[in-house]
């Protein structure tokens, strides 16, 4: 038996007059109960001898542990960063250590991820990476809800992604909050749009971009298929993106980038090519991440409490009674603002 602080279970379990697997059970929180003078007796005797219990056998006794884990899907990215910072803030006021792992961004990997997550017997699990249409973690997700972990998903507006089910999805408005933002760009006096869309499999690029081409149609205007253009979901998928369009001798009014990474990729090409941001190409985000307060031009974008949702999430798995839906609020600022 391992030494904890230089006493072991069996020193407390022979003051307290039990045998060691009682003493197991009164101090590591096991289901099976015990008598309550045993239980009384080895916390006395564990007290006065300075023993400190075993935080995995107590998990093993518990089938839960007071891990709180967070998976996102790259935690360089400053979305992922601020959900992470609210997912902390919850977790440290319930008395619980947040754990954060990350895919890296690689959708083979998240499967792998969840299992591994599942070995640590969390008691809570946030989901929040970015969901594929192609249920790659269904199985993980499932691992998790069989050993008793309460699971959320954040999840998009018209998500149906696989696996879901079996967690309580926290919805962010993605369709919604894009169609706002085409709304307002077209009452700006925009006309003429490109779409940086991201990966299509990944169900909030896609919901982001069906939402913009939504918005338009409201106002009567049809967004031809050639201009959306796919790409990473990154700063230097945007880049690439945007360097290929004005290589190409396209240069539109108004370009709408999925998230802001991917419009701040989008900025950098622009000027690359010898043209003023805002001026010349008028660029939109969304998520309105606190990082990128100093770009400049200023960015238009969709703004989310993506702290607050990270918090949410958290109190959402703990069984608190909270928020289920959020919107996004369309903040438009120089880099869209027309002079002419």
């Amino acid at each position: 038996m391992a030494e904890r602080g230089g006493v072991r279970l069996e020193d407390v379990a022979r003051a307290a007059g039990v045998s060691v697997a009682t003493a197991s059970r009164a101090l590591n929180g096991s289901t099976r109960r015990v008598r309550p003078e045993h239980s009384e007796r080895v916390a006395a005797a564990a007290a006065e001898l300075g023993y400190l219990p075993d935080a995995h056998a107590q998990a093993m006794a518990r089938g839960t542990t007071t891990v709180v884990s967070l998976v996102v899907g790259d935690i360089t990215d400053p979305y992922f960063a601020e959900i992470a910072s609210g997912a902390m803030r919850a977790a440290d006021r319930a008395g619980l250590v947040l754990v954060i792992t990350s895919t890296g961004g690689e959708p083979e990997r998240e499967a792998t991820v969840l299992q591994s997550t599942a070995v640590l017997r969390p008691r809570a699990v946030v989901l929040a990476v970015s969901r594929r249409t192609d249920g790659s973690a269904e199985s993980g997700i499932r691992t998790l809800h069989d050993r008793g972990a309460s699971v959320v998903a954040l999840v998009s507006d018209d998500s149906d992604a696989p696996g879901i089910d079996v967690a309580t999805p926290l919805t962010i408005r993605n369709r919604a909050g894009a169609a706002s933002l085409a709304g307002a760009l077209v009452d700006e006096g925009h006309r003429d749009f490109v779409v940086l869309a991201g990966d299509p499999d990944v169900v909030t690029a896609r919901a982001r971009t069906a939402g913009f081409v939504a918005g338009l149609a409201r106002r009567g205007l049809e967004l031809p298929e050639t201009s959306v253009t796919a790409g990473p979901f990154t700063r230097d998928g945007g880049y690439a993106a945007m360097a290929r369009l004005l290589a190409s001798g396209h240069r539109p009014g108004c370009v709408f980038a999925v998230n802001d990474v991917t419009a701040v990729g989008a900025l950098a090409a622009i000027r690359d090519h010898g043209l003023e941001p805002g001026a010349d190409v008028a660029v939109a985000g969304f998520d309105d991440v606190r990082m990128l307060a100093d770009v400049v031009p200023a960015l238009s974008t969709v703004r989310l409490p993506l702290d607050t949702i990270g918090e949410t999430a958290v109190r959402r798995a703990l069984g608190e009674d909270v928020a289920t839906v959020f919107d996004g609020e369309v903040v438009l600022r120089q880099s869209t603002r027309r002079t002419g």
